[in-house]
């Protein structure tokens, strides 16, 4: 009988691993390694940013103890002023700021440029609001709505006044309208800007001519006396003065505070002129009497330079 022969493989079957043993352990190896990497990135980056806002912090907590710092002396010194000593030069400090941002020259200039026919005003307050802006409080009156209304507009339209508030209207017994405005100025006013001409503006009439009295003739009989010459001016003329050529005083051409210099200087000149004119008419008449032979004086007399000359004379 013959022996059964039997075949028999001990060998484990093939897998994945044994087959892929070397690569895959590099690969486990290789991922461990990426993962090694990341994780002390993280920890480096979070480490810096942690270190970073604990430098800003120590900064904020430094910053906050100088506030406190400047805090405690601004009250230390704010203890110690005497507001009773130091309340009238606050008070002056803010009255010489209100005057140098609007004066009442061009608060008085730009209500006059936004003045209409029909309108008056009749009082002006300069006050501060609650925001320490600088605000005009205006009473006035206007024979019309119409006129009101217009005069509103033209303020709304003004650079100088940020707004027009409507405090109180009402109809007059007579007819128009009283009304009461409070006018907020702007912070920063633009320039000042000459003032145009008004729209009620009139030329003046041109005045009468000077008619010249003719001299009465003389009477029959009467004794002639000698004219002398005086050189009159021509009939209907005023004798002209020796003035320089007068500045622009046409509405708007000058600044209200100019205008009032330029016509002071203006009537110097006048005076000046015309007491040198007088002394030239009375040299002239002078001159004029020694030539015709009468005496140099009125009432047969010298004049009272001409008496004090002779008798200085030996």
């Amino acid at each position: 009988m013959a022996i059964p022969v039997l075949k028999l493989n001990l060998a484990p079957e093939p897998s994945l691993w044994r087959q892929n043993h070397e690569a895959m352990g590099w690969g486990a190896v290789g991922l461990g390694a990426l993962l090694l990497v990341g994780t002390s990135a993280f920890t480096g980056w979070k480490y810096y940013k942690a270190t970073k806002e604990a430098t800003q912090s120590f900064k904020i907590t430094q910053e906050a103890q100088k506030v406190a710092r400047e805090q405690g002396e601004l009250v230390t010194t704010l203890k110690s002023v005497d507001v009773s000593t130091e309340l009238p030069r606050w008070k002056l400090a803010e009255r010489i700021l209100s005057e140098r941002t609007l004066p009442w020259s061009r608060l008085t200039a730009e209500l006059e440029r936004s003045l209409v026919q029909d309108v008056r005003v009749k009082s002006i307050q300069r006050i501060r609001g609650t925001d320490q802006t600088v605000q005009l409080a205006l009473k006035g009156e206007a024979r019309s709505r119409d006129a009101e209304v217009k005069f509103i507009e033209r303020l709304q339209g003004n650079g100088v006044f940020a707004q027009v508030l409507l405090e109180r209207e009402a109809e007059r017994q007579g007819g128009g309208l009283d009304f009461e405005l409070k006018l907020p100025a702007t912070a920063t006013p633009k320039p000042y800007e000459p003032l145009p001409a008004p729209e009620f503006a009139r030329s003046a009439a041109p005045a009468p001519p000077v008619r010249a009295t003719p001299a009465p003739a003389p009477r029959p009989g009467a004794p002639t006396k000698t004219p002398v010459a005086r050189n009159p001016a021509p009939a209907g003329e005023a004798p002209k003065l020796n003035l320089p050529p007068p500045p622009d005083f046409s509405p708007g051409a000058l600044a209200p505070e100019d205008r009032a210099e330029a016509i002071r200087k203006r009537i110097e000149q006048v005076r000046a002129a015309q007491q040198e004119q007088t002394e030239a008419k009375l040299q002239r008449d002078a001159e004029a009497r020694r030539a015709a032979g009468q005496p140099a004086g009125p009432g047969g007399r010298a004049p009272r330079g001409a008496q004090d000359r002779r008798k200085e004379q030996p």
